[in-house]
């Protein structure tokens, strides 16, 4: 932007900024990484799945375990959910940063907020109602991304508590100083106060926001 504009209105938060999106990044990949300790050196196995890559590579035998091979699909769902296009049509259109940030960062294809930092514009803006289903979908696939590791580390109790406090440590961070300022006011996650989305509202509705 060429100029420094507000960047609250009554609360509510109407453009980030690049360090915000780092801090949502930081506490974002925390889930992944415990996931990763506790399922590669897993001992579960529901598939009888295994992968000898060494072998295949010519280094001598080193076989992926099953908990390593899920922890990659894994990944793969949900970063294909977050950031592949599907969580932008169910909850980011819905949202007024969706529609405006991309021209105040000078590339309206894309949009800028705090879980999707320049992401391309695919679909159309639906400010408003967000869908019971959509707003399922999107909660299925939270919920996938906080406790699926669980799955895998099952029978280690230590990872299985260590998962479930990052899961709420990651869910109460981001309900206190995400969710209570976000101007998606359709998300099932959103919990700012009534007065704080009226007043945005009528800000953005007279156009003083954007």
């Amino acid at each position: 932007m060429s100029e420094v504009k507000q960047k609250t209105f009554g609360g509510i938060v109407a453009r980030y900024h690049w360090h915000d999106a780092r801090w949502f990044a930081t506490i974002g990949f925390a889930p992944y990484f415990i996931a990763f300790a506790g399922m590669v050196t897993s001992n579960v196995s529901y598939f009888g799945w295994s992968f000898d890559i060494g072998s295949l590579l010519g280094l001598g035998p080193f076989v992926l375990n099953e908990g390593f091979l899920m922890f990659i699909l894994y990944f793969v769902i949900t970063m294909l959910f977050f950031a592949g296009g599907l969580e932008w049509y169910v909850l980011c259109r819905h949202c007024p940063c969706y529609e405006f940030s991309g021209a105040e960062h000078g590339n309206e294809n894309r949009f800028y907020c705090l879980g999707n930092w320049g992401s391309p514009k695919l679909f159309k803006h639906k400010p408003g109602h967000i869908s019971r289903p959509a707003q399922a979908t999107f909660l299925g696939f939270t919920g996938f991304f906080l406790l699926f590791p669980i799955v895998y580390v099952i029978t280690r109790w230590e990872f299985v508590l260590v998962q479930l406090v990052v899961a709420i440590s990651f869910m109460t961070t981001i309900r206190h100083w995400a969710c209570s300022q976000c101007p998606n006011f359709g998300c099932v996650l959103n919990c700012a106060d009534e007065e704080s989305k009226r007043q945005f509202l009528e800000d953005l509705k007279s156009g003083n926001i954007y």
